[in-house]
């Protein structure tokens, strides 16, 4: 079954959308990782479409999203899913982050708290390290000194960025998987990343978990070594009934290297939900 795509102009910026599921289902909202996009939440959809109206987006400068005209913010993009559920006439809705799209899940938690059922936080934190802004900061100057233009992608990166991140799994049981995450790596441009990674500098959430109401499900690889389990338990203990689970192998894109795992998971939590 084909998903329901659109380019929606969401507070000015063009942004991919796609629907699957039954029309007047409970909306399950999936926003993606920095530097992918929603076809990173492609194992998700045959999992929950029967029962979820399931809603993806491309955030701002990401897979077929337009980054806009000039900076923007974690609450920015926290409006774009807004004005995207107001598009598609969405009351409520689960809603899913990874990395990036975690980040603008807090902030709809903070923002626009009366848009969600639920909040699944992974593979996220929310601030940066002092360290790691210095040495993403360092990153970018160099990107910016070099002859990189806005069409620019990091395909080159793409095997680093991989080994860097991807979990304790058996890549040879999950070429195609892989194949499509290689895809979407090599398709993000340094500009869109760029951007996000401005928006990631200027957000500290840290401080403000206790301000997060909203029925949470904290999800953490644990072979993740940029948000590892301990990092993420932080958040657990921060939001007042906040439930959180290991995902085993996984790294920092679980949902992506241990599906079935990660399914469960989210399936347990949101069965668990009062009705």
């Amino acid at each position: 079954m084909a998903s329901q795509q659109e380019i929606l102009d969401i507070n000015g910026v063009d942004v991919h959308v796609t629907v699957d599921g039954p029309e007047n289902a409970l909306a399950l909202t999936f926003a993606h990782a920095l530097s992918l996009d929603l076809r990173s939440f492609d194992p998700q959809v045959a999992a929950f479409r029967d029962k979820y109206k399931v809603v993806r987006l491309d955030l701002r400068g990401h897979g077929k999203s337009d980054v806009g005209g000039g900076p923007f913010s974690i609450e920015d993009l926290a409006g774009d899913v807004a004005g995207v559920l107001d598009r598609l006439r969405i009351k409520r809705t689960h809603f899913v982050g990874s990395s990036l799209g975690a980040m603008a899940g807090m902030a709809l938690a903070f923002n626009y708290r009366d848009r969600l059922s639920s909040l699944t936080f992974m593979a996220s934190q929310g601030a940066l390290p002092p360290e790691r802004i210095v040495t993403a900061r360092e990153s970018l100057a160099k990107r910016r000194a070099s002859d990189a233009t806005p069409k620019t992608t990091f395909a080159d990166q793409t095997e680093a960025m991989l080994a860097r991140l991807l979990g304790d799994i058996d890549e040879a049981t999950a070429t195609e998987t892989f194949a499509l995450l290689r895809q979407i790596l090599g398709e993000t441009t340094l500009f869109g990343q760029a951007r996000a990674y401005e928006a990631i500098f200027g957000m500290n959430y840290d401080t403000r978990l206790t301000e997060i109401t909203t029925p949470t499900l904290v999800l953490a690889g644990a072979a993740d070594s940029s948000t590892p389990p301990e990092r993420m338990q932080m958040y657990a203990d921060g939001i007042a009934g906040a439930r959180m689970a290991i995902l085993k192998k996984a790294g920092h894109f679980q949902n992506f290297e241990t599906p079935e795992a990660f399914n469960s998971a989210l399936i347990a939590f949101l069965n668990g939900l009062p009705d």
